[in-house]
């Protein structure tokens, strides 16, 4: 499932291609993945030229002038994928959106995808993204902030990070790697984290969403133009590497059942 890296470098590409352009139609085949009916969705959009496109988490927004907003949601997975002329579009799709110069793009969901439409007024209470926090691309997002999230936290450090209230983006691909560099066990109390522990837990994050990020990100997911990330199984430390030795003391890596998740961790580098 696309997490941070995957969805910041799509809605950035996104962004740089659409921008400017008009909306001729919108094809929705899968009523569920929408909001309203396909019939009014169409309305409100044709015509309409994009200004911005962004993510907010794992959401992507686009921005179109007369007040509207499609926000896009890759649910379990999807593959977001733009064409110059439809005779090259994606054989199978939920969505498609097609362009005044001809070129588009369509989507197809592996499970839970959204496309959503809102309008200006009603973004900030939208259910879907309102409560979402800032991720850790985003400038607001310093080492005094984030020590500042943890102040007086309680909970397991794991379950804290994955809650996108709290800190958006990070999924449990990611996780692993985090918590493994930081040297934190996934069920680690927040109040039992020392300040080192809270900079180590900061800076790890940065430093494994931008290796992602600058590598391509992850090598399983397409990005807008159906190329593959670089980031692959080679750069994971400990993530999905079961009963090899840790990079660091040798020890086998294991799994822990963490809440609804599994977790990979060194049991000698990560100790409770």
């Amino acid at each position: 499932m696309a997490e941070l890296p995957e969805i910041f470098k799509l809605a950035g590409q996104m962004r740089d291609t659409l921008r400017g352009k008009t909306i001729q139609s919108v094809t929705l085949l899968q009523k569920k993945c929408t909001n309203i009916p396909p019939d009014e969705f169409q309305k409100r959009v044709a015509g309409a030229m994009v200004k911005d496109v962004r993510n907010k988490g794992k959401w992507i927004i686009t921005e179109l002038n007369n007040g509207e907003n499609i926000l896009l949601s890759l649910g379990m997975g999807a593959d977001v994928l733009y064409f110059e002329n439809e005779k090259d579009q994606a054989e199978k799709y939920q969505v498609k959106a097609v362009f005044s110069d001809g070129s588009g793009y369509t989507a197809r969901f592996w499970w839970f995808g959204k496309f959503l439409l809102v309008t200006d007024d009603e973004l900030e209470s939208e259910p879907n993204t309102k409560d979402i926090a800032i991720d850790p691309f985003d400038k607001r997002f310093t080492p005094e902030y984030f020590s500042s999230l943890l102040k007086g936290k309680k909970t397991q450090i794991k379950s804290f990070l994955l809650e996108q209230k709290n800190v958006s983006g990070i999924g449990n691909m990611y996780m692993h790697d985090i918590l493994f560099k930081a040297r934190l066990h996934p069920q680690k109390k927040i109040s039992d984290m020392i300040e080192e522990e809270i900079r180590l837990l900061y800076e790890s994050i940065i430093e494994i969403l931008n290796l992602s990020l600058e590598k391509g990100t992850f090598a399983y997911e397409s990005d807008f133009f159906g190329q593959k990330g670089g980031y692959t199984m080679d750069y994971f430390l400990v993530g999905y590497k079961k009963d090899q030795p840790c990079p660091v003391c040798g020890e086998k890596i294991i799994t822990v059942k963490t809440g609804s998740t599994v977790s990979y961790i060194c049991p000698a580098c990560q100790k409770v």
